[in-house]
């Protein structure tokens, strides 16, 4: 039934939830929220981008803020000082992301009065009174009293301002970038696929297949008049990027680090791996950081247990009759897939509740039934 819904039949569920009440230009186009041909025209013009091929050019700077970080431990370490690990990771993201999507130089760890990293923490404030008065206004009120969205509106005026600087500037220059900014600016539909062969050891894929793709395919087959994303496009999908980046990865591995604590065997299970994994400079390859099974397992495991998103949620687009469930759904209405139930379920996962990353080793991934395991929801959306 969850393919029928985000897969098979997607055509009538291509958006998303959102607040009818509540609108912004610049966040309203990035590709979490955009709706029907918003949504496929940029979708089709940003997928090739993220192919592993181009994602591998943005390594060096994760290596570069991953080593500033592993400083701030070993000094921790030597201390033998307690650490609130949350807050760590959330500083590592946060450096890795101002770095790759915003070309930003950021120590978190040392300059927490960063504009970057004060406008950056105020992103994810959340107004009360903003709240209620969403709930209890209607739209031309919220409009009189410019309420646009939910998130403080002055970090997304910091954020777009910095992408606009960015753009001016590597208009007037030569040189050539290999980060998020670049790979947006040079973003155009084409043919390429946004598969690349080190996907098939990732257990994240677990749910593809023919349908799958040829649905995807049929989804990024459409002819574009502008087939370059605009300026506030640009903006928008630099704001996504951190939005779906910073908290979510910073809890995922706040989460990994807790169960490895938990489960010393695990621990050094995984350790084991790693070590042997090191190249003679003390870092790893990129081709073979997805080629890791028990690393993918443990993060697969992780995000099982601790999906940082606990539904996913599409809209009717028409009336649309639920197989042969006598249930019809009214154009209009959502569907809530709970993933986090699913991913808990003992009908799904024996011994739900333990944190088992041999699950999702290769050999095991055949027993996981499809559409049972979705921390990043399914479909091309």
């Amino acid at each position: 039934m969850i393919k029928q819904i985000i897969v098979r039949d997607f055509n009538k569920f291509v958006n998303r939830r959102s607040n009818p009440n509540i609108s912004h230009p610049v966040f309203d186009l990035n590709l979490a929220s955009a709706k029907d041909e918003d949504w496929k025209r940029i979708r089709s013009i940003v997928s090739p981008t993220f192919t592993s091929g181009k994602m591998r050019k943005m390594y060096p700077l994760v290596r570069q803020s991953l080593n500033e970080f592993l400083d701030v431990l070993d000094t921790y370490a030597k201390q033998r000082k307690d650490i609130n690990v949350k807050d760590m990771f959330g500083c590592y993201t946060m450096d890795v992301i101002a770095n790759c999507a915003f070309a930003t130089k950021t120590n978190t760890h040392k300059d927490p009065n960063d504009p970057f990293i004060i406008n950056a923490r105020n992103f994810f404030k959340r107004s009360v009174w903003k709240f209620f008065a969403v709930i209890l206004f209607p739209a031309f009120v919220l409009k009189m009293i410019n309420i646009r969205t939910f998130t403080d509106e002055n970090s997304i005026t910091f954020f777009c301002g910095i992408v606009t600087q960015i753009l001016k500037m590597r208009q007037k220059s030569d040189k050539k970038y290999n980060d998020f900014m670049a790979l947006m600016m040079n973003a155009e539909k084409g043919s390429d696929s946004n598969r690349n062969e080190t996907d098939i050891h990732e257990a994240h894929h677990v749910n593809e297949g023919a349908d799958e793709l040829a649905v995807e395919s049929k989804v990024l087959d459409i002819k574009l008049s502008n087939k370059m994303l605009t300026e506030v496009e640009i903006q928008a999908q630099g704001i996504v990027f951190f939005a779906a980046g910073y908290e979510t990865t910073a809890t995922l591995l706040t989460y990994c680090s807790y169960e490895l604590a938990l489960n010393a065997h695990i621990q050094q299970k995984l350790y084991e791996e790693m070590r042997s994994s090191f190249d003679a400079n003390g870092e790893i390859d990129y081709n073979l950081l997805a080629r890791l099974p028990y690393l993918d397992a443990v993060l697969s495991e992780t995000l099982r247990l601790h999906s940082p998103a606990t539904k996913t949620s599409r809209v009717a687009s028409e009336d649309y009759k639920l197989g042969d469930t006598g249930i019809t759904i009214q154009k209009g209405q959502t569907v809530d897939i709970l993933s986090y139930a699913i991913h808990h379920s003992e009908e799904y996962y024996p011994n739900a509740e333990k944190f088992t990353p041999e699950r999702f080793l290769p050999e095991n991934r055949h027993k996981i039934l499809p559409y049972t395991y979705l921390p990043f929801g399914a479909g091309p959306r």
